[in-house]
This record gives structure tokens, C-alpha cells and sequence, in this order.
């Protein structure tokens, strides 16, 4: 990315959500400030910047105008001068065994004098007056593995110029200022004290104290530091983090306006001007940072090695104890110096902080690794694993922060916090043995007076912000859309040929709530909604009257009927009217019913109205009388076509709750054929595919009142029960209705106390017919839903050779189809457990999370038709035989992972970049299942779901994710036995 990319924040709108009462600075009488000489800025004022008021209108300012920034690296001049002699050891090291030990070379240039004092005998070491050249800061170190406690040791240091001497000040040590014991970075770090500015003066002069029983420290150094000059350039912010998860950086602040609020108007009346999507409002605040570069960080310093990712679950609040009145021009310099010092004197591998604040509200890179990964530091002894921190340039325990320090510290928090999916408002984090808040002061975790009591008194103000700012992760979910609908889909491999296919979702089938037909109906006996008999195209109601005649209602195409009916002659003494549909195929509706007497079924055929008769009014010929002893039915439903020959059957319920159906013969119908269900049924009512399988079903009411689907399998096969639908709970006297609301899918009806109730289908369905992709997997092992990999729209898939090891991604067309195989990635066939996570880096494309064989799990970030970016642990070694990814699954918008051992199941919780926490395991029992993949919310919901084929019979089902875990599971398909890869 460009340094010269301007930015900031994503919309006006996500600035107001920071809006607060910031508290009534404390008055900073008695400050005591360490006076230095300092150089002038080289630009003079910075350049001015647009106005803006309102809500962190300090910060905002900041991060739009420009600052002089180094154009290229500087490797800082640190000279050690010896105050104490080394160990043996130290002084006979060599090569990187010299790291352990002696620093510095030549004579020890301090003296050692004793006195006493109330807690005994204290030995001081003197330091002869050094040169200072350049704009220097100083620090002291000691011997590694000579850990002496701050309260042993005490340091002071003095300065002059024009050969007057200063005042002596204090030179802070603490303890806790270092990376974790038993790290690598540990291993060859030494103790010391903080590195202090002194700015520009002729000669520098420190002093350590030893009290009570420590003695002074082997191979004691004082690292002088010139922090070097270099080529300057006026830019904005290096890093915007507002196009990290994929958005082109339009709501930069560069970009934005604000107006200033009304009187008596509150933040949500300010407007913005800025041109990013409506929807970018869900996302935290993305703050700009000062690169690394910008400060002149020569990258050949660090340890390289040594870069380390582990978890983010709370963030600390430090200062650095430099002087707090440098200009703007000297903070680049100022973070060399601390550089120079932390890597070249402390030993340590990097800068030890993340992130780094000047006075003026500059949020600048800190250590290396990536601002938004889980970079792992040395600022908070024993805790640098599970947090990261900033650091504020300045003493604030003697100077009270500006509102701009505050302001962005609650903006990069915000951010920060937010990517790793922790709530800045949470109370209660693990950071390692230990609970914290999500925003802590240094103090919080030592006995330190970090980060100075005026910048720790107003934590609690950068938490109100942070908590304000967040709106949850900024990258991706887990995408599974790949063909026909934004449902998820899961895509399949044939096992007879290898094909792959689609199976699309829908929504699952359900109806809507029931609304009242209007109309009359007080007089109805018992009504059947017949696909069109008036030959107006739409669908007519057929009413039995308690009197026992029929009649015919036109219906108007959208649900309802007229008032008036046409009373048709021939019914009387027949009970079970019903709309059969076309029974001979002759493109006329036909109606049967059932004499009251005979218990035999008559057919009366729809044929062409006469001449003399109005051509809209019903046409009957007359009855014939089919065979059969249909006296035992309760309830009879015209059913569609349940056996794929072009002719409309006939379902049916028995006395004694069995479902049967008849198949049409064209001027008849065959004796019927039950159909095994697994409770008994009271009603039933077809024409239509609920399933979206393009199978006509069948809906059921059971004797206990639900209502299910009876999935059809084509040339009058049934399988399972699909449901409960929740609308149709009350929904007695069920009747088919066909598509009356327009969307292909088919509606239902009820009569019940007079009174008819449409029940529109929803227009989604469980799981829709496979689409085949166009692509023959032989020599695949892994077959993954990619999500849209390359970001144009669509959703693709990628597969393991079996041979190769390779990845190779298919990118979709949205449709179910495939394009030709592209090589994503090499050398992947020792990696288990491989899965597709969504966008787990936060970086706006797809990721792969998997385990190298002996390793540790992955994350592999995407980089669309680039292939993968460098991959880094995401955990350490998992034993598992699965990896189901999940995508949002305990809402705190990080993506999670379960994984599954035989019939054990965990929950691996998403961190953001930092990849996945510490596992829990959940009460879910998959050992009914023989693979199951996970998948983005199945009702466009904010959690996940997962598809689980059952063992044996092929089902698969759908198993949502809940508040407290997942739900029953629900029959969304059959027929997936014959597919040996999911994904």
C-alpha cells in the first residue's frame, strides 16, 4: 500500500456512534516536565485541514492532515558505554552467543561509591559525563537473567548544554517492561530501564542506586542513542485501514464532512457527505496509522525470526516517560530511539509495543507483523500472548493527555479489539491465568505507575468510546452461495461417475401467516379450491353447502373469490367434493365426489361451455361412476401429478389415520397405494412442490395438529416428513390451493367455522434439485465451497488432487456451473483438516484454515486469483477427524470452528486474525451422522447452520445454530447416498 494513501475512518455515521462526554480534565498544576532542547520543525505549522465539529472532532482533524515522515530507513547510532564490568561468561561469548551478555566494549567508564541510608547500605554507580550527538535519548541495561526488583533499584540522569548541568530526574525502570519468561524473545533479552528522551545536548550523565540487599548488576551499560537523520516527505497516513476488508478507501477522512449539530440536537442529527454504502455503517470506525516506514524503521534491525501471532483478548494502555512538549516533527525520531534502544540494548527482537500515540492523536505502527494480526509483544510482562498494547509518547504522570490521545486510543481500540472479536465493553477477559477488562491500564497488570495516573484516570472514557464504536468484525462471514438463490448451497460428488453438482437451498419451505378470505362463507359445508374451471386461468372454489348443493366461486388471481356462485346440478347426495385437476388430459379441470350412499366415487368431466352459455361459466358432463369402495375415506385432496405420467392423482386418508394415494388411469383411478408415515394423519392437501425439489409433495395434518410435508420422490415414491410449519399450528380443514400468490410455489387454504384463511406459501424451499456443475472430479479428495474467492460476484469451489497435493479453484457463475481448473496453490496433500473459513484475516477475501501433518493449525489468507497469501498458526496442534467451519457462530463477530473427534464435538472460538481460542465442548451429538458441513445461516440469519448426511439412509438435514447451542435437527433432502464428498 502506498504511504501516501489518505484515509481514516468509514462513515460519518460511525463517527457519531463515538460520540461522548468525554470528563472535565483534571487540572495539571505542579507538572514537572524534564525541559529539553530540541530541534525546530523543518515545515514550520503543518498544513491546514478541512473543518470539523461534532463527535471526536480532535481526533478527526488529526487524522486528516498531513505530517513530515521519514522517506527512508535510518539505522539509529547506539553507543554502549560500560558502567560495571561483565561476567566471565559474557565477556568470553561470542557470536550470537554474545547476545546473552556483554553489549558494550572498553573500559568501564563509572565509578562505585557507597553511603548510607534507613534501609542500610546503598552502592551507587556513577556514570562519566558522555557525548551526546544528535537528538539523543539514553537508557541503561544489564546482564540477562539478573532480574532485580524496580524497588532494588533506582536511576536518575542529568544533562548539559553550554556546560551547565540540569537538575538530576528520575530514568524509570520497571520490571514488567519485557516480553514473556520462557519466550524466545526472552531468552536473550536483558533487563533495564525505559528509554528517555533528552533531545539534543552536549553531555549526558546517569546514576543507579542499589538499596537493601541488591547488589549492582553485572555487565551494566548506558546506551547513548542518535536516532539519525533522513529525507522527509509531507503525507498522510501510511495505513488505511479502511480498505483492509476489501472496500476501495472512499470513506477515507478525506472524504468526509461534517456539519455541526443544531441546538438541542442530538449526534444522530449530523450528516454526512461522504459516499460509502449505507451498509459500511455496521462496521467499527477504521482508523489511520502511521507506517512503519514512515518512521524510518530500518526492517534489517529486527530479529526476523522471532515474529510471533498468538491471540488478542484485551488491549493495555502505556506511556513511554519521555517529555511531553516535542513538536510533531520529532516523533519519528523519538520512535527510532526506542526502537534502537528495545532491540539494540534490551535484546528484545522488535519495538516492544503494537502501537504507538503522539500528543497531537497519531496512532503510528509498532511492532512488525501486520496491524491487524495478532502481533505478539513485549510491553505487559507475563500477558504479551493474549493482548497487544499502544503506548502513549509522554509522561502522564506528570502531564495530562490531550482529547486527541483520548480520542484515539477509543478509535484503534475500537478497531483492534473488534477484529479479534472482543467487546470492548467486556468485563471479563482471559488474558492468560488471568481476568481482565477488554481495556486495561499497564497498572492493571503489575505494580507499575504505567501508564501515568492523568492517562489512567481516563481509561474509563476510552472504554465509553471503544464500546460505542464497535459494530462487531469487519471481514466476511462463511459464504456458501452458489447457485440460483443467496441461500446457502453445498456442493456434491457423484460417487458413480465423479461428477460434481449443486445443492441449492431456499429458505426452507414454510408459509406465511394466515389471512381471511372475504367473503360470506357461513352457509359452507366444506369447500376445494380446483385449478380453473371457469376458463379465466385462475383458481375457483368449489362450496358444498349444508343443504348439500355445490357451487363454483371465480376466483380473481390473487387468493380471492367472488360472492356469487354458480350453482352446479348433479351433486346431490354426494359427500367428498373435490377438484381432481385434468383427469383424462383433455386440458379441462374435472371435479369427483363421493355418493353418500355407495360409498363409490362419480366423476363429473369439465368440458367446453355450450354456445348459449356465458363462456366463463363452469361446463360439467355428465357423472360417470368409477369402481372402488372409497366408503372408508375421512378425507379426499386432488394431488397433482405424484407419478411424473402427465395425469392428476388423488390423495386420501383413511378411518384409521393411514395416508394413502390413487393414481390416475385417465378415466379412472387405480385402487390406492398407502404411503408410510410415521404418525397418523387426519388431513391431507396437495398440488405442489413445497420441497423445491421439483417433486410434487404432499401436506399433512397429524392427529396431534402439525402440519408436514410428505416429501415426494417422483413415479409415486414418498419419503420423510419435512416441518412443522408454525403457521399452519391452527390451521384445521387444510386445502390445497396451487400457486395463488404468484411465486411458482404452491399455497394452502383452510375452512374451519365458516370462516376460509389464505396461507400463502413464503416462496422458499428446503433443498432444490442437483445442479450438475459441468465438471468431472475424479482425482479429487477435498472438495470445498470456497465462498466468492475472487470476489466478482459468485460463489466458486476448490479441490485437492488426490495425486498432487494441489489446490485447484473452479470459479462459479452463480448459476451451479463451473469454469476451468486454475492451480491455487502446491504441496497441500499433507494438510488435514481443511476447511473453508470465510474471511478469517479481515482483509475483505476468503481464507483456508487447515493442519499441516505434525504441525500446528493454519490459516491460510486468501488472496483471491493470487492464490494464498504466507499462512501462520492459528492454534496449536488439534486432534480431530474434521474441521467444520461456521463462520459467526457465538456473535461475537469473529469466524468459529467446531471439530469433531469420533462423537465428540468442540467448539474452537474465532479471534479475528488471531485465528481460533481456547476449544469448549458442546453438547451435540453428530454420531448419527457420517459428514457434515458447515454453512452461512439458511434463513439469511446472523448465525450458522450446519448439513449433516445420516448414516445409512442418505437424509440430509439441517441442524441450526441457536443462542445456546443447535437446534433439532430438520429434514431438508433425500437421495444424498449416492455422493461420496461434501463440501
Amino acid at each position: 500500500m502506498s504511504r501516501n494513501k489518505a484515509g481514516f475512518v468509514t462513515l460519518c455515521q460511525q463517527l457519531l456512534a463515538l460520540a461522548v462526554v468525554l470528563a472535565v480534565l483534571v487540572p495539571a498544576s505542579g507538572v514537572v516536565t524534564l525541559d529539553i532542547v530540541r530541534e525546530r520543525p523543518s515545515d514550520g505549522a503543518a498544513a491546514p485541514t478541512p473543518e470539523v465539529s461534532g463527535a471526536l472532532a480532535a481526533y478527526v482533524r488529526e487524522a486528516q492532515r498531513p505530517s513530515t515522515v521519514a522517506t527512508a530507513p535510518v539505522d539509529p547510532d547506539v553507543r554502549e558505554i560500560t558502567l560495571t564490568p561483565p561476567t566471565a561468561a559474557a565477556a568470553r561469548a561470542t557470536g550470537p552467543a554474545a547476545r546473552l551478555g556483554r553489549l558494550s566494549s572498553g573500559p568501564v567508564q563509572a565509578r562505585v561509591t557507597t553511603r548510607r541510608t534507613a534501609e542500610g547500605v546503598a552502592r551507587v554507580v556513577t556514570s562519566t559525563p558522555q557525548q551526546v550527538t544528535g537528538y539523543g535519548a539514553v537508557g541503561v541495561t544489564w546482564a540477562h537473567g539478573e532480574d532485580i526488583p524496580e524497588t532494588d533499584l533506582a536511576f536518575r540522569v542529568r544533562t548539559r548544554t553550554d556546560g551547565v548541568w540540569g537538575k538530576w530526574l528520575t530514568l524509570p525502570y520497571h520490571d514488567d517492561h519485557g516480553p514473556d519468561p520462557g519466550s524466545a524473545e526472552a531468552k536473550h533479552a536483558r533487563p533495564g530501564t525505559d528509554p528517555l528522551l533528552i533531545g539534543t545536548v552536549d553531555d549526558v550523565q546517569v546514576r543507579a542506586t542499589a538499596t537493601g540487599d541488591a547488589a549492582v548488576p553485572d555487565d551494566m551499560t548506558l546506551a547513548v542513542i542518535d536516532p539519525g537523520t533522513t529525507p522527509t516527505a509531507t503525507e498522510k497516513a501510511g495505513i488505511d485501514t479502511a480498505t483492509m476488508d476489501g472496500d476501495d478507501g472512499s470513506d477515507s477522512v478525506e472524504n468526509l464532512a461534517v456539519a455541526p449539530a443544531a441546538a438541542g440536537s442530538d449526534a444522530a442529527s449530523l450528516v454526512s457527505a461522504a459516499t460509502a454504502t449505507p451498509a459500511a455503517a455496521v462496521f467499527t470506525p477504521k482508523p489511520v496509522i502511521y507506517s512503519r516506514a514512515q518512521w524510518g524503521a530500518d526492517e534489517s534491525l529486527r530479529e526476523k525470526s522471532s515474529l510471533h501471532y498468538y491471540e488478542v483478548h484485551a488491549g493495555f494502555v502505556h506511556h513511554t516517560v519521555n517529555a511531553n512538549d516535542y513538536t510533531r516533527d520529532e516523533v519519528p525520531g523519538i520512535i527510532r530511539s526506542i526502537y534502537a534502544y528495545h532491540v539494540k540494548s534490551r535484546g528484545w527482537s522488535d519495538i516492544g509495543y503494537n502501537f504507538l500515540v503522539d500528543r497531537f492523536g497519531r496512532v503510528w505502527e509498532g511492532r512488525y507483523g501486520g496491524v491487524d494480526r495478532p502481533v505478539v509483544g513485549a510491553h505487559t510482562l507475563n500477558y504479551n500472548d493474549y493482548s497487544f498494547a499502544m503506548s502513549a509518547i509522554g509522561n502522564y504522570d506528570v502531564k495530562q493527555p490531550s482529547e486527541a490521545i483520548v480520542e484515539a486510543y477509543g478509535a484503534l481500540f475500537a478497531w483492534k479489539l473488534s477484529l479479534h472479536g472482543v467487546n470492548a465493553a467486556s468485563t471479563s477477559q482471559q488474558v492468560g491465568p488471568t481476568m481482565f477488562e477488554a481495556i486495561n491500564g499497564h497498572r492493571d497488570a503489575a505494580k507499575t505507575a504505567c501508564p501515568g495516573r492523568y492517562l489512567y484516570a481516563r481509561i474509563p472514557d476510552i472504554r465509553r468510546i471503544a464500546a460505542q464504536a464497535q459494530r462487531g468484525w469487519a471481514g466476511r462471514q462463511l459464504e456458501s452461495d452458489l447457485a440460483s438463490t443467496p441461500h446457502p448451497d453445498l456442493v456434491v460428488r457423484r460417487a458413480s461417475d465423479k461428477r460434481l453438482f449443486i445443492v441449492p437451498t431456499g429458505g426452507l419451505s414454510g408459509f406465511a401467516a394466515g389471512t381471511t378470505v372475504s367473503g360470506d362463507w357461513s352457509d359452507a359445508d366444506a369447500v376445494q379450491v380446483s385449478p380453473d374451471l371457469t376458463g379465466d386461468g385462475a383458481a375457483d372454489l368449489v362450496v358444498r353447502t349444508a343443504s348439500g348443493a355445490v357451487e363454483v366461486h371465480r376466483g380473481d388471481g390473487e387468493g380471492g373469490f367472488a360472492a356469487a356462485g354458480q350453482k352446479l346440478s348433479g351433486f346431490s347426495g354426494h359427500d367428498l367434493v373435490t377438484a381432481a385437476g385434468d383427469l383424462d388430459g383433455d386440458g379441462r379441470n374435472d371435479l369427483v365426489a363421493r355418493n353418500s350412499e355407495t360409498g363409490r366415487l362419480d366423476l363429473f368431466r369439465g368440458r367446453k361451455p355450450g354456445a348459449k352459455k356465458p363462456a366463463n361459466s363452469v361446463a360439467l358432463a355428465k357423472k360417470r361412476t368409477l369402481s372402488g369402495d372409497w366408503s372408508d375415506v375421512t378425507d379426499l385432496a386432488g394431488a397433482g401429478d405424484l407419478d411424473g405420467d402427465g395425469r392428476d392423482d388423488l390423495a386420501l386418508v383413511s378411518g384409521d389415520g393411514t395416508l394413502a394415494w390413487a393414481r390416475s388411469t385417465g378415466d379412472g383411478y387405480a385402487d390406492p397405494t398407502p404411503i408410510q408415515v410415521s404418525t397418523a394423519v387426519q388431513e391431507v392437501a396437495g398440488r405442489g412442490d413445497v420441497s423445491g425439489d421439483g417433486v410434487a409433495d404432499l401436506v399433512v395434518r397429524t392427529r396431534s395438529g402439525a402440519a408436514y410435508a410428505v416429501l415426494g420422490r417422483g413415479e409415486g415414491g414418498f419419503g420423510r416428513l419435512i416441518g412443522p410449519f408454525p403457521a399452519l399450528a391452527k390451521a384445521s380443514g387444510l386445502i390445497g390451493g396451487g400457486d395463488v400468490a404468484g411465486n411458482a410455489m404452491p399455497d394452502l387454504y383452510s375452512f374451519s367455522g365458516g370462516r376460509l384463511t389464505l396461507y400463502s406459501n413464503r416462496g422458499t424451499f428446503n433443498a432444490g434439485a442437483p445442479i450438475d456443475t459441468g465438471v468431472t472430479a475424479t482425482d479429487a479428495d477435498v472438495v470445498l465451497s470456497a465462498g466468492d474467492w475472487d470476489r466478482d460476484g459468485n460463489g466458486d469451489v476448490i479441490l485437492r488432487s488426490a495425486k498432487t497435493g494441489r489446490l485447484l479453484l473452479r470459479r462459479g457463475d452463480g448459476q451451479g456451473h463451473l469454469g476451468p481448473a486454475t492451480v491455487l496453490a502446491k504441496d497441500f496433500s499433507g494438510v488435514k483438516l481443511l476447511a473453508a473459513v470465510g474471511d478469517m484475516t479481515g482483509d475483505g477475501w476468503p481464507d483456508l484454515m487447515g493442519q499441516p501433518s505434525g504441525g500446528s493449525m493454519r490459516i491460510y489468507p486468501g488472496r483471491g486469483l493470487d492464490g494464498l497469501g504466507t499462512s501462520y498458526a492459528a492454534h496449536s496442534a488439534i486432534s480431530a477427524s474434521r474441521q467444520i467451519a461456521l463462520g459467526r457462530y457465538d456473535a461475537d463477530g469473529a469466524p468459529d470452528s467446531l471439530f469433531r473427534k469420533g462423537s465428540t464435538v468442540t467448539l474452537y472460538p474465532g479471534n479475528g486474525p488471531g485465528g481460533l481460542t481456547d476449544p469448549t465442548r458442546l453438547k451435540l451429538d453428530l454420531s448419527p451422522y457420517d459428514w457434515t458441513v458447515g454453512i452461512s445461516s439458511a434463513t439469511l440469519g446472523s448465525r450458522p447452520a450446519l448439513l449433516a448426511r445420516r448414516t445409512g439412509t442418505g437424509d440430509l438435514y439441517l441442524i441450526p445454530a441457536t443462542a445456546s447451542g443447535f437446534g433439532a435437527p430438520r429434514l431438508l433432502a433425500q437421495g444424498m447416498e449416492v455422493y461420496d464428498l461434501a463440501g
